[in-house]
């Protein structure tokens, strides 16, 4: 069967004359029946459509094994481990469980998630919340239809339960009726992940190193989870905790970050006076940022007006290289649009006793930057400097780079 953009899976097995994709619990006799479970069993190529929970796109120790219909009194509810994040919050299970009274139980969606240690054994993946309403009032099922894994052999218990750990984040990420992931979940999972990988020696886990945070973050962040800036925040927050030597700074505006922007430049005693005036824009923003201090240059002809770099949320193998790009970018784009200006109106290759200078920019690496100081621009030597950093207290050398 050949998949479109448009597929309906209702459709599909209404199509296929498999049965009711369509349960209306409030009138079984608190079981899923066999009809039931052969609907899910031939509904659709499960492996195929969603190979992150069934097929190949699984962590390595473990495996989809079956559909099967077992006890609700084989799990326990009030836990779901593998969900670092905690359980839904109480007005998203009162919003499913009245979804399912008024449109019934769509048996469409991947199947609540166990974990099978040994037979009768079992752990929750995913699906806690729908086990929680479905055993309760006013439905009171006695048993659910329950997507099975197994471990392969050759893993021990410690890389299984890695392995499920991601699970419980990325079935969440794909399909209703599951909690969106939040930050706070994929933060506390890749977070946890690192410690058991210092715990158990590398026998499980992720390493404490940027690549490996990301893959992991990427990984129970499924496709289509969170934008790629608010992933990197995520993966330098975590790598950060486990590096304070080697801090990733990534910059922002919102005062509720751990890096603020403005809390740096009055740390620094970038403030405004009669005299000075300071813009600050990120690497890429350099047409914004000659605008802006056009305009401020015409709002105060007699002060000097200091542009100040941040280079965002760092991204790439190469970091320190990506921030000296980016920087150069930024100041060979800037100086572009001065020329250009001066050309058209004037005839002139560059301006003549403008109050627009680029002042510096702000550190990013911990390995290589003092975090507690600007970097400085020298505009005829084309070179980025910290003065006397304390990153070399006992040379004092300055930190620099020519662009």
């Amino acid at each position: 069967m050949a998949l479109d953009a448009d597929f309906d899976i209702t459709t599909y097995a209404k199509d296929k004359d498999l049965g009711d994709v369509v349960v209306d619990l409030l009138r079984t006799n608190r079981h899923f029946t066999e009809e039931n479970l052969t609907t899910v069993v031939d509904l659709i190529d499960w492996k195929r459509i969603y190979p992150e929970v069934f097929g190949h796109k699984l962590p390595d120790p473990i495996y989809f094994s079956h559909f099967e219909i077992l006890p609700f009194s084989l799990v326990d509810w009030s836990t779901q481990k593998y969900r670092v994040g905690g359980v839904n919050k109480k007005s998203k299970i009162v919003d499913i469980q009245q979804n399912i009274e008024r449109n019934g139980f769509k048996l469409k969606y991947p199947a609540m998630a166990w974990f099978e240690w040994s037979p009768g054994s079992y752990d929750i993946i995913t699906g806690n919340s729908r086990g929680q309403i479905l055993s309760s009032s006013p439905f009171n099922m006695e048993d659910g239809i329950i997507a099975v894994y197994k471990a392969k052999e050759g893993y021990s218990k410690v890389q299984i339960e890695d392995a499920l750990s991601m699970c419980g984040l990325r079935f969440n990420s794909i399909h209703d009726p599951a909690e969106p992931l939040s930050k706070e979940d994929v933060k506390r999972n890749v977070t946890l992940a690192v410690q058991r990988y210092i715990d158990t020696k590398g026998e499980a886990g992720v390493p404490n190193t940027i690549s490996s945070i990301e893959e992991r973050v990427d990984y129970v962040c499924g496709e289509g989870v969170f934008q790629p800036n608010t992933r990197q925040n995520l993966i330098y927050e975590i790598y950060n905790n486990f590096n304070p030597h080697d801090i990733i700074v990534p910059w922002s505006t919102n005062k509720m970050a751990k890096f603020v922007i403005g809390s740096f430049m009055n740390k620094s005693k970038f403030k405004d006076t009669d005299k000075v005036k300071y813009i600050v824009y990120a690497h890429d923003r350099e047409r914004a940022a000659f605008d802006a201090a056009v305009a401020k240059s015409v709002e105060y002809p007699d002060a000097e007006i200091r542009i100040v770099i941040h280079t965002s949320t760092l991204s790439g193998y190469d970091l320190e290289k990506t921030y000296r790009e980016r920087i150069k970018k930024f100041v060979t784009a800037f100086e572009r649009l001065e020329s250009n200006a001066c050309r058209a109106y004037f005839n002139k290759p560059v301006p003549k006793n403008s109050n627009i200078r680029i002042y510096g920019a702000l550190p990013a690496i911990g390995r290589i930057h003092d975090l507690e100081k600007p970097f400085f621009f020298n505009s005829r030597t084309r070179e980025f400097y910290q003065k006397n950093s304390r990153m070399h207290p006992l040379e004092s050398i300055d930190i620099s780079f020519k662009i």
